[in-house]
């Protein structure tokens, strides 16, 4: 997903700050307990972790000959970031070896880049300075070090507050991204979080999302969100969108589930 363009703080210069996270709408609230229960209810054969292993590798394979029952993606770099997944290790084993930790959110900085390596397949280090993105429209400088240096701690407290519980898979990817805490695969770790932190809020004992085909299909809508995100610190915009693209990750996990059971 390209990074999205911000607004500019000081000429020149723009400047991805994420805005704190509140409870969900009424609206939302019963959105989001509809949506958590009917992805709690997938189903994977087999059971337990072998059901998931290289999931999002699967599907992204199963989009790559045939996409047409979809609706159309709203970018044309999807694709390449489909086939670059297979450069890369699987989400699914990674995500299952350390998901009692996930779950809990219990995990400081040291652990959590010792996952974010284990998913890059190689070393990564925390960012010693300014971060800049890509995007079709131009750069993109992520939050400064002081703000992103507390991204861990943001989301664990939001972890540990019952009246986040519903909020907090969007609250733990925006932060994530925002914060573009490492030298490399933060896309990939703010997608760990959102299924860390769907254990907490839809009970799920396993990575059960094709996330990273769903968010590449999107990835312009996503960054659009994203970017309205850090100028208004609305919630509610990136919300419908975050809470729309689970969906359209579940719906592609089933369509797995389906096409596995044909095998």
């Amino acid at each position: 997903m390209p990074a999205p363009v911000l607004p500019s703080d000081r000429q020149g210069e723009s400047i991805w700050i994420c805005p704190p996270v509140k409870p969900l709408t009424k609206q939302e609230t019963n959105t989001a307990e509809l949506l958590y229960s009917s992805i709690a209810g997938l189903k994977m054969q087999p059971a337990g972790p072998p059901g998931v292993a290289g999931l999002e590798l699967r599907v992204a394979l199963m989009l790559l000959q045939d996409d047409s029952g979809l609706a159309p993606a709203d970018n044309d770099f999807w694709r390449a970031k489909c086939s670059a997944l297979f450069l890369r290790p699987a989400l699914e084993p990674i995500a299952c070896s350390y998901w009692p930790r996930l779950a809990a959110f219990d995990m400081d900085t040291a652990a959590a880049l010792h996952v974010a390596s284990a998913m890059a397949g190689r070393p990564l280090v925390y960012r010693k300075g300014p971060a800049t993105g890509r995007s079709v429209k131009g750069d993109v400088g992520f939050e400064p070090l002081p703000k992103a240096r507390r991204w861990l701690a943001d989301i664990r407290a939001a972890a540990a507050d019952p009246t986040l519980r519903l909020a907090l898979p969007a609250y733990a990817f925006a932060r994530t991204l925002m914060a573009h805490p490492f030298s490399d695969g933060n896309g990939r770790f703010a997608r760990l979080m959102v299924h860390a932190a769907l254990a907490r809020s839809a009970g799920l004992d396993r990575p059960l999302l094709a996330l990273a085909p769903a968010c590449y299909r999107r990835g312009r809508a996503l960054g659009e969100a994203l970017t309205l995100l850090g100028e208004s610190g609305d919630w509610r915009p990136f919300n419908a969108l975050f809470l729309s693209l689970l969906g359209e990750a579940m719906a592609l996990a089933k369509a797995f589930a389906e096409t596995a059971r044909g095998e």
